[in-house]
C-alpha cells in the first residue's frame, strides 16, 4: 500500500497534465493491474464458500485501506 500512498501523492503534488501528473497516473495504474492480476490468481485458488469468504473479506480489506489513503492525501 505504500506504493499507492507514494504515487498518488506524486499525482497530487505534480501540476496538472504534467509529465510527473500523468507518470503518477500511470504508475498507480500499473500498481492496480498487479493487484487485480495478483487478486484474480487468488480467486481461481478459491475451492468453497469457506475460502470464497475469506478471498472477499481479504480484498475488501484492501480496497478499504487503498480508499483511506486516497482520503488521506487529498
Amino acid at each position: 500500500m505504500s506504493l499507492i500512498r507514494h504515487y498518488a501523492k506524486q499525482r497530487k503534488d505534480a501540476p496538472p497534465l504534467s509529465r510527473e501528473a500523468m507518470r503518477a497516473e500511470a504508475n498507480l495504474g500499473r500498481h492496480f493491474e498487479s493487484l487485480i492480476s495478483a487478486w484474480s490468481s487468488l480467486a481461481k485458488d478459491s475451492r468453497n464458500k469457506n475460502d470464497w469468504n475469506h478471498f472477499a473479506k481479504y480484498v475488501l480489506n484492501e480496497v478499504e485501506e487503498i480508499d483511506k489513503i486516497f482520503k488521506e492525501v487529498k
